[in-house]
């Protein structure tokens, strides 16, 4: 009977000890099947995100190419008149920002100012020039035009009050 229970034993043993390797086996497939479906699954997800990327900007770059190719040489008068109603109001609001220079004012609102008085210079002789434009000329001159006058606007707006919060110059 002794020898019958230590044969039960080493037999309980054997199986215990084998069903725990079969579950560790098992469980080590799991996980690395886990693992491989989420892989595939992020490399999946990277990929729409990136087509999503591509199809957005596309969109973006085709409505850019559309606002300013609706100012062709022919509508050149509309689009001067459409640039001096935008160049008055930055003026403004350039002006605005100049009162606030003061000696109280911190260097980097100081800079700021001068460097938007100096990027209105370039977007008045840009608009100059484009009153001199040929149609072969025009739409580099457009262009430009546009990009500076675009660079002007982002300038004064990092100088409004309610930018400073946002890492803008903004008056102290």
């Amino acid at each position: 009977m002794r020898t019958f229970a230590w044969a039960a034993a080493a037999v309980a043993v054997a199986l215990t000890t084998g069903c725990k390797d079969r579950h560790r086996d098992d469980t080590g497939e799991r996980v690395e099947a886990a693992g491989d479906s989420a892989g595939a699954a992020v490399r999946e997800g990277a990929t729409d995100v990136g087509n999503t990327v591509d199809t957005a900007a596309d969109k973006v770059g085709d409505a850019a190419r559309s606002i300013t190719g609706n100012w062709s040489y022919e509508r050149r008068d509309e689009f001067r008149q459409e640039v001096r109603t935008r160049l008055d109001a930055l003026d403004r609001k350039l002006a605005d920002a100049r009162k606030s220079v003061n000696k109280d004012a911190s260097e980097t609102y100081a800079k700021g100012v001068a460097a938007a008085r100096e990027t209105r210079t370039v977007v008045g002789r840009d608009l100059e020039r484009l009153g001199k434009a040929t149609e072969t000329s025009w739409d580099e001159l457009r262009d430009d035009l546009q990009a500076s006058l675009d660079s002007l606007d982002r300038q004064i707006r990092a100088l409004q009050p309610d930018a400073k919060p946002m890492g803008g110059a903004g008056p102290s």
